[in-house]
């Protein structure tokens, strides 16, 4: 669950924001998107651990660096992370990289984006909280959805002028078509997959509002679709089978899935509660 709202956070910063953030190695020290070398050097720290060209690593660099859950680095790991990011830079700034225009105007907001990550995780983050009694309240709303599991026979197509006649042959269910479903499959013209029993309820979370609501309202025996799943592909499905479930006994996956919607949720509730306070603060 906290790997999740790690994710979260990384959607609210540029990438090169988060990068800077997470290593927060190179003491960047920016006017209007420009860093001069007479800057950077008046700047370095006096615990230097180790120098490459302009830039400097510190004992907290490693630290930081060591501290990230993900990455799992020892010491050694780390040092040679951020070395590669200082070879790399030192390189980057002697073939005048730094001078691109674009590059500057990186550089401007990955300022802007590491002060963004720290103010995410201290003042919104401790905001958005999601606990089992929340998944098990939207399960408990959402009940006959999730107290349901259907087994589908999928049958996925490109040729969508085959889509009328594939429906009739699942619907018919007979010895005869039966054996011509089969005989599009061999001439590579369908492919059919039956399916183990899936939880309606997941429905939501990976199907289009229009094809949750005839998931939901299927029948034992109903073909649905075709979907569209991919340029030029379909699929139809038939509901072979459908049964019961406590809710109770649901998979924990399940309720991951359900924890991991209802803290998306939260989140965006949370942040354009503060994006539009504070834009009235500074607009």
């Amino acid at each position: 669950m906290n790997k999740y709202l790690a994710g979260a956070i990384s959607l609210m910063t540029l990438a090169v924001g988060i990068f800077l953030g997470a290593f927060g190695a190179l003491y960047f020290q920016k006017k209007k998107g420009v860093v001069s070398e007479k800057e950077e050097k008046e700047n370095i720290p006096k615990n230097v651990y180790k120098r490459i060209g302009d830039v400097v690593i510190t004992p907290l660099d490693l630290n930081i660096v060591q501290s990230i859950p993900y990455l799992n680095q020892s010491k050694e790991d780390a040092e040679k992370s951020l070395m590669k990011l200082a070879v790399f830079y030192q390189e980057g700034k002697n073939l005048g990289l730094d001078k691109d225009s674009v590059v500057r105007r990186l550089r401007y907001w990955a300022d802007k984006s590491v002060v963004v990550d720290a103010f995410y995780r201290r003042y919104i983050l401790p905001k958005i909280k999601v606990d089992s009694s929340d998944v098990m309240e939207y399960i408990r709303q959402h009940k006959d959805e999730f107290s349901r599991e259907v087994a589908l026979l999928t049958v996925a197509f490109k040729d969508v002028k085959l889509a009328d006649t594939l429906k009739k042959l699942l619907k018919d269910g007979s010895y005869a078509a039966n054996l011509m479903l089969e005989e599009f499959a061999r001439s590579g013209k369908i492919s059919v997959q039956p399916s183990g029993y899936q939880n309606v309820g997941l429905g939501k979370f990976v199907l289009s509002e229009e094809e949750y609501g005839t998931l939901r309202k299927a029948k034992k025996e109903d073909v649905i679709g075709p979907f569209t799943v991919g340029p030029g592909a379909y699929v139809l499905a038939k509901v072979v089978d459908i049964r019961r479930v406590n809710i109770k006994d649901l998979d924990p996956q399940i309720k991951e899935v359900v924890y991991q919607y209802l803290l998306d949720q939260k989140r965006r509730a949370v942040e354009d509660s503060v994006f539009n306070v504070l834009l009235k603060k500074y607009q």
